[in-house]
């Protein structure tokens, strides 16, 4: 049985514990990077594995803070997919922003059933995509 602890406090999370994330990205954030984002966000929810010491998933939101957040990232290292971690990620950022109007996520078509579950309308929406920041907004 898996021994997850969630949290949405991050200081306590090191760069050293996010190694993992964003497989398949062609220039991903480094560990140093992810922290700086989960630290830098509205609200960030992080699921660690207790017996690894190791963050295993992650969800964030950016917001006004008044009317409206949107959750750019969430994503469970691929060890441990399917064991209910990302329910509990999102299940836990809504209620972060429970008392916001409106919490969007952009996703890929097929995952529309995913986030209905949760009680998610389908809509439309158009992205922009600057793939040479893809690793992150470097300093000054």
């Amino acid at each position: 049985m898996l021994n997850i602890d969630y949290t949405t406090d991050v200081n306590n999370v090191t760069a050293d514990m996010l190694e993992g994330f964003f497989v398949g990205w062609p220039n991903p954030p480094s560990s140093a990077m992810h922290l700086k984002i989960l630290q830098s966000s509205y609200r960030a929810v992080v699921a660690i594995d207790a017996d690894m010491n190791r963050v295993v998933g992650f969800i964030n939101a950016v917001s006004d803070g008044v009317l409206s957040a949107y959750i750019p990232l969430l994503e469970v290292v691929e060890t441990h997919q399917g064991k209910g971690i990302g329910r509990q990620l999102v299940t836990r950022m809504l209620d972060e922003c429970k008392d916001l109007y409106m919490v969007d996520i952009c996703h890929d078509a097929e995952l529309a059933p995913y986030y209905a579950q949760f009680g998610a309308l389908q809509g439309h929406a158009s992205i922009f995509r600057n793939y040479a920041a893809q690793s992150g907004k470097a300093d000054g």
